[in-house]
């Protein structure tokens, strides 16, 4: 698989969303709020990475709460970024 262009914040907030997706399930869906914690990102770096993953179309956001979760095509990204920082 050849893994889209992502910035180092892009790549922070995936394997965040990998870890909330392997601890709740398909449903995970953090809200925005706090997760900068979460992922040890700063607030508008939090706001840069979503904008980033959601024209790459590797996440879905709901604007009313707002949260995000990663889609399948974020799944696959994210898994294979964790694949190869493993290798």
């Amino acid at each position: 698989m050849t893994l889209p262009p992502l910035s180092q914040v892009e790549e922070k907030l995936l394997r965040c969303l990998l870890l909330f997706y392997r601890e709740i399930g398909p449903a995970a869906t953090p809200a925005l709020s706090g997760l900068d914690e979460e992922s040890g990102l700063e607030r508008h770096e939090l706001e840069d990475a979503v904008r980033g993953l959601r024209e790459k179309g590797l996440v879905e956001y709901w604007a009313l709460q707002p949260a995000i979760r990663l889609n399948a095509s974020g799944l696959r990204v994210a898994t294979a970024i964790e694949g190869v920082r493993k290798g």
